[in-house]
């Protein structure tokens, strides 16, 4: 059965004068005559059968199933609003990929790289969002997945991109000279990474260094955040080497020690077959593991340095 809905006009002047209380108010943001607003809510309280405003000498306001009514026709006209930009922004010429990957993966290394997939697959647009995790109910919306995760964790129906080496960077200005392990270690701070605290451990054990006594800073959740407090001269932090190749090149960090280690993780790619039929999403795929395939970094990251 078809649904009967009131008009869009008369919702959307509800919702201004319930935020102005005041139908002159209302007029005036919509620009519209304040008679025109008056008829609209009339209009729509007709449809209802209920009043929805109680009305004074000082202003209107809501009453009880007004207030109830706002709350659903709020939320409907915003999920609209999204939902027509949304359409608008797509193109019916071009296919359009969903990503779901890291943070840092985003910012630090695709964001840069797609220039490249747009000059190679101009039909095919990407969406990117960043997260650790695949919000709830968003599963089936995913094309492609990107995570990292332990290499026994990851699943058979994975692609590794690459494994994950770490460098240990630092920003040249505050590196002592000469360059010397213990002096570096005394006077240069390490900033933590608060996902991963055992990277630090694993890094001392790994060279002999146990029993020195390290300066931490300051703390940061994401490669990203920690990458930017290495080029502000905070102190120290390991970094992905394939996400720290521009910043290197540009000389905005030095590995001061030439110092990396192999995490134990790795960059997997998940994405379902029944996707992949899909013209745009295989050549993403196809893409994402040609670029890492080629990347000089990703030679670096199944050994330690």
């Amino acid at each position: 059965m078809e649904a009967r809905l009131p008009s869009m006009r008369a919702l959307q002047a509800f919702v201004v004068v319930a935020q102005q209380g005041s139908f002159s108010e209302a007029a005036k943001v919509l620009h519209v005559s304040q008679s025109t607003i008056s008829k609209q809510i009339q209009q729509l309280e007709q449809w209802i059968g209920q009043p929805l405003f109680a009305r004074s000498a000082y202003g209107v306001r809501l009453n009880a199933i007004g207030e109830t009514y706002l709350q659903s026709v709020s939320s409907g006209i915003h999920e609209i609003a999204n939902a027509t930009a949304y359409a608008r922004q797509q193109s019916v010429q071009q296919e359009s990929v969903s990503l779901l990957v890291p943070p840092s993966f985003a910012s630090l290394w695709l964001i840069p790289q797609l220039q490249d997939f747009k000059a190679r697959y101009p039909s095919v647009s990407v969406t990117v969002s960043a997260s650790d995790s695949i919000p709830q109910g968003k599963e089936k919306e995913v094309d492609i997945l990107i995570r990292c995760q332990p290499r026994q964790q990851a699943g058979s129906q994975s692609i590794c991109l690459a494994n994950e080496h770490l460098a240990l960077l630092a920003a040249a200005a505050i590196v002592p000279e000469p360059i010397e392990r213990a002096a570096l270690l005394a006077t240069v701070p390490v900033l933590s990474h608060l996902t991963r605290p055992t990277l630090w451990e694993h890094f001392w054990q790994q060279f002999g260094l146990t029993d020195s006594n390290p300066q931490y800073g300051a703390g940061f959740e994401h490669f990203f955040m920690a990458l930017e407090g290495v080029q502000q001269g905070m102190g120290m932090a390991l970094i992905p080497t394939f996400m720290a190749t521009t910043s290197l090149r540009q000389g905005k960090v030095v590995n001061p020690l030439g110092l990396g280690i192999d995490s134990g993780y790795g960059y997997y790619l998940y994405s379902a077959s029944y996707k992949q039929r899909a013209s745009g999403v295989s050549q993403v795929v196809q893409w994402l593991s040609d670029r890492f395939a080629r990347d000089p970094a990703r030679q670096l990251s199944s050994k330690s340095v």
